[in-house]
Order: C-alpha cells, then sequence, then structure tokens
C-alpha cells in the first residue's frame, strides 16, 4: 500500500502544483477586471434575451477568458506601437517623468532595468551552469554564471588573466530555487558541468533526490 501510495504522489502532485501555479498566474491577471467584464458580458447577454447573472460560473469562467484574450492582444499591439516613431517618443517622455518622481523614480529605474534584463531577447539570462565553492572551500554547490561582475569590482581586483576575472554567479536555495545567493567568483573556481538547466532546477527543487543521468543530459 505505501508503494502504490508514493507512486500515485508521484503521478499526482506535479499535475497538482502546475495547476495551482497556474490558476494562481489567471486569477492574478484577471482578477482587478474581473468586475467590469462581467458587467460587460451581462449588458451584451441582455441584448440577446441571456441573463448570464444566473448561470455565475459560465459568467466566472467567460469573463476571466475574454480578460486573458484582451491581455494578450494589448501587450502584442503594445509592443508593436512602442516600435513605431511616435508612440516611441510618448513612452520616451513617460519615462523622463517617471524618473523625476522623488521616490518612484527609484523604484520605477530598478523595476524597468532588472525586466530589461530578464526579457532580453539578446543574450540567455544564464550563460552556463557550474560547481562553485560554497559556503565554504570544502564543500560545493550549483551556480548559475549572469555574467561578469560590475566593471568597478573587475577594476579592484585587477584582474590580469582569464582566470583572475570576476563572475557574477546566482546559487539558488532548495527546495524553493526563486531565492538565493548572488556570489562574486574568480573565473578560476567554477567548473563547468554538463547539466541541463532543467535537470539543475529538478535537482535543487528535490533537495538532491532526482539525480539527472547521462540520457537526460544527451536529450
Amino acid at each position: 500500500m505505501k508503494k502504490n501510495l508514493i507512486s500515485g504522489l508521484i503521478l499526482l502532485l506535479p499535475v497538482t502544483i502546475t495547476c495551482i501555479a497556474i490558476f494562481f498566474l489567471v486569477d492574478l491577471l484577471t482578477t482587478p477586471f474581473l468586475g467590469y467584464m462581467e458587467d460587460l458580458l451581462k449588458f451584451f447577454g441582455g441584448i440577446f434575451n441571456y441573463d448570464l447573472a444566473k448561470h455565475h460560473t459560465l459568467l466566472l469562467i467567460m469573463s476571466r477568458v475574454f480578460i486573458l484574450i484582451f491581455l494578450f492582444f494589448f501587450v502584442i499591439i503594445l509592443g508593436f506601437l512602442g516600435n513605431r516613431l511616435f508612440f516611441h517618443f510618448l513612452v520616451k517622455k513617460m519615462h523622463e517623468i517617471m524618473l523625476k518622481i522623488p521616490l518612484i523614480k527609484t523604484i520605477y529605474r530598478v523595476c524597468k532595468d532588472i525586466i530589461g534584463a530578464v526579457l532580453s531577447d539578446k543574450k540567455k539570462i544564464f550563460s552556463r551552469i557550474v560547481v562553485v565553492p560554497f559556503p565554504c572551500a570544502e564543500s560545493k554547490t550549483i551556480g548559475l554564471v549572469t555574467g561578469n561582475a560590475p566593471h568597478e569590482i573587475q577594476k579592484a581586483k585587477n584582474a590580469t588573466v582569464p582566470s583572475d576575472i570576476i563572475k557574477s554567479v546566482f546559487v539558488p536555495t532548495s527546495p524553493h530555487p526563486i531565492s538565493g545567493f548572488l556570489l562574486l567568483t574568480e573565473e578560476k573556481y567554477l567548473k563547468a558541468i554538463d547539466i541541463t538547466l532543467e535537470d539543475a532546477f529538478k535537482f535543487l527543487i528535490s533537495c538532491g533526490i532526482f539525480v539527472p543521468s547521462k540520457t537526460n543530459e544527451n536529450e
């Protein structure tokens, strides 16, 4: 019975956790507009002599679906307009205004720079996966190299050879790898490993229970 229970949990939990994450994102994106969309659907339902107010579940599902569709096309249109000269001028002016407001300018600048770096398609977020000494020289952990450390830090180190260049390495925590530590480590202390990013996160989330095989690495 215990073996069957564990097998059932292995099959059920990934699906359950995935569904919870999707429902959370849908709820987060649609809730602010839910009341307006429900009123709009009720209005159109009245035109066709169909009272959606009596079907609350159907109204809720339809509202969330239409909101997601609207947001999808809104983001696409916004991106399209952002590449046009006049709209680009308006966006630039808006940025300048936001950067002049006390307190808000600090939050805005940080969010803009981080989101721009993460969503940029010009480079990978993580250039490679390495093993790095942490939290002491005698122990190792998985790290994700994001790039070179800032210029001022490199200048303070006065690196003369490639092995002395300081890298920015993100070390995720386990079992929730969305948080972690940012290490500034010399290149010579980093050892690249042949493992996919997906398998690295599986290893971290499972606290080492999941062990990537050579078959997984070659896929």
